[in-house]
C-alpha cells in the first residue's frame, strides 16, 4: 500500500471545496478494494511549501496529491513563488523525490481578469515535468493549459473529471436511485466583483432569478435556497424582502457531518446554480441542473456533459425565460433525463478508475485488478475525526503565520521609523544653528558643562542677544 501526502483545503465557509477534497480521498483510499492507495497526511495547499514540508514528504511517504479545485486562478492566493494557488518554489517543487500526482484540478481564471504573470508559466511547465500523472477537471482547462506548455509537455496533461461528479459511486447509501419527482427546485445563488468584469451585472442576475422564483412558486414547486459560502445567503434575503416563501440550507461550515451535503442533493430533484461545485455536486448525486452561467468552467461542465443548453448566459433580455424552459424540459421527462445523466456519470466514472490505474501503474508498476471498494456511513464519521483535527490544526497554522507576518511588519515599520529618525538627525547636524550649539557644547567642555537655560527676569539678563550662561563647580560664570 502506498501512503500519500495530499495537498488540500479544509475550509469552513466553503462548502463545495471542503466536500471535494474528502471526496478525492475517498476515490484514491477505495480503489483496488482498499489496498492500493492510503492518505496519511494533509497538508493546506494555500500555505508556502518550503524546504521542511518537502524533507517531511520526502521521508514519510510514498507520492504526493495535488488537488483538485480550480486551482488555476490568480486573484486567490496571489505569490510570487508560482502564480498560481499551489505556493511552492519551483527549486523546493525540484527537491521532491516521491512522485507527484496533480489530479482534476481546473484552469479558473475569470472572464476580464488579466494573464497570469510569467511566472506561471514556468511554474506550471515544471510542474508538468515533474508529475507522474497531470488531470485537469474539463476539456476546455486542457485547451486552456496546452497554450502555456513547451511543445513537448502538452500530451502529458489528462482529463479526470472532479470527484463530487461521481458522490454516487462513492457514498452509494446517500445516493436514491429511484427518486421521485417531488415539485422541489434547488437555488444556490452567488455574485462577485470579479463577474463584473466579465460584464455581468448583480442586480439583473438577481432580478431575473426572482422572477424565475416567483413563477414556480406560482405553478407549485417548493423552493430552497442552498448556500455554499455565506454571501450565498443574500438570494435568500432578497426572496424574503419579495415575499417569495423558500427555505434556506446552509451547507458551509458543517462541522458534524458534511457528506450531510450530499443526503440532501441526492432528494433533491434539481438545482439552479452559479457556482461550479453547486451544479457538478447536484450531478454527482443524480439530481437535475440549470446553470446561470457567470463563469466559464459552468459553460464548460455544460458541455462535458453534452448539454450546452443548460448553461444559461445571463447577459440578454430573455434568459429567466430559458431558465424555466429547462425546468419544464427536466420535469416533463424525469425518468428519462436521470438515466441519461446516470449513463454520463458511469462514463465519468470509469474514466476515473481507468485514471487511477494509470496512477497505479505510474507509482508501483501494476494497475489495481479488484474492485473499488466504498466506504461505509460509519467508516466515513471515522475519517470525519481526522478532517476535524486537520481543520483545527490548519486554523491554528493560519492564526500563527497571521501572527508571524504582523510581528515581521511590525518590525519592519519600526526599523523604517529608526532610519527616518536617523536620518532627520543628519539632517538636523547640517544646520548652521544645530552646528553652532554643537560647538557651543564642545567648548563647555573645557569650563563647565552648557545649561541651555532659559534667562529669567530676576537676573538681569536682556531678551535679544545674551550671553549663555555656563556652571562649574564653583558657581555661576556669565
Amino acid at each position: 500500500m502506498l501512503h500519500l501526502f495530499h495537498f488540500d483545503l479544509k475550509p469552513r465557509s466553503n462548502y463545495g471545496d471542503a466536500i471535494l477534497f474528502e471526496l478525492v480521498r475517498l476515490l484514491l483510499d477505495g480503489y483496488d478494494d482498499r489496498e492500493r492507495f492510503l492518505v496519511t497526511g494533509s497538508a493546506n495547499l494555500r500555505h508556502q511549501v518550503g524546504a521542511g514540508r518537502v524533507r517531511q514528504v520526502n521521508q514519510g511517504y510514498d507520492a504526493v496529491v495535488l488537488g483538485g479545485g480550480g486551482l488555476m486562478l490568480r486573484s486567490t492566493n496571489e505569490n510570487r513563488l508560482s502564480g498560481w494557488q499551489w505556493k511552492v518554489s519551483i527549486a523546493d517543487l525540484e527537491a521532491l523525490t516521491v512522485p507527484l500526482v496533480v489530479f482534476a484540478i481546473g484552469y479558473n481564471r475569470f472572464e476580464g481578469e488579466p494573464d497570469f504573470d510569467p511566472i506561471f508559466a514556468e511554474h506550471l511547465n515544471a510542474t508538468v515535468a515533474k508529475a507522474a500523472f497531470f488531470g485537469l477537471r474539463n476539456h476546455a482547462s486542457i485547451a486552456r493549459v496546452r497554450d502555456y506548455l513547451q511543445p513537448e509537455l502538452r500530451d502529458r496533461l489528462t482529463f479526470q473529471p472532479c470527484p463530487t461528479t461521481v458522490a454516487s459511486y462513492l457514498v452509494p447509501d446517500l445516493y436514491v436511485p429511484d427518486l421521485e419527482p417531488e415539485r422541489r427546485v434547488g437555488f444556490q445563488v452567488t455574485f462577485e466583483e470579479r463577474n463584473v468584469l466579465a460584464g455581468y451585472n448583480g442586480d439583473r442576475v438577481f432580478a431575473g432569478l426572482l422572477d424565475v422564483a416567483r413563477q414556480l412558486s406560482g405553478r407549485g414547486y417548493a423552493l430552497d435556497v442552498i448556500s455554499h459560502h455565506p454571501r450565498d445567503r443574500r438570494f435568500h434575503d432578497r426572496l424574503r424582502e419579495h415575499g417569495v416563501d423558500a427555505r434556506l440550507v446552509p451547507l458551509e461550515g458543517i462541522e458534524r457531518d458534511i457528506h450531510d451535503g450530499l443526503a440532501y442533493y441526492g432528494r433533491l430533484p434539481l438545482t439552479i446554480g452559479m457556482r461550479g461545485h453547486g451544479q457538478m455536486i447536484p450531478f454527482g448525486m443524480g439530481n437535475g441542473i440549470i446553470s446561470v452561467a457567470t463563469r466559464d468552467k459552468l459553460r464548460w461542465f455544460a458541455d462535458d456533459i453534452g448539454h450546452p443548453e443548460l448553461a444559461v448566459d445571463p447577459r440578454g433580455d430573455e434568459w429567466p425565460g430559458r431558465v424555466l424552459d429547462q425546468v419544464d424540459a427536466w420535469f416533463g421527462d424525469f425518468a428519462a433525463r436521470r438515466r441519461e445523466f446516470a449513463s454520463i456519470r458511469a462514463g465519468f466514472w470509469q474514466l476515473s478508475l481507468d485514471n487511477l490505474g494509470r496512477i497505479s501503474a505510474a507509482l508501483t508498476g501494476t494497475a489495481g485488478e479488484r474492485p473499488f471498494h466504498a466506504f461505509s456511513r460509519y467508516e466515513r464519521e471515522l475519517a470525519l475525526n481526522a478532517f476535524t483535527a486537520a481543520r483545527l490544526y490548519d486554523r491554528e497554522v493560519e492564526t500563527s503565520t497571521r501572527l508571524r507576518d504582523e510581528l515581521r511588519a511590525e518590525r519592519t515599520r519600526a526599523t523604517a521609523a529608526e532610519r527616518q529618525l536617523a536620518r532627520r538627525e543628519a539632517q538636523l547636524a547640517r544646520l548652521p544653528f544645530y552646528t553652532a550649539i554643537r560647538r557651543a557644547r564642545s567648548g563647555s567642555a573645557h569650563r563647565g558643562e552648557w545649561t541651555g537655560r532659559e534667562p529669567s527676569p530676576e537676573s538681569g539678563e536682556r531678551e535679544g542677544n545674551r550671553p549663555l550662561s555656563r556652571v562649574n563647580g564653583k558657581g555661576t560664570v556669565p
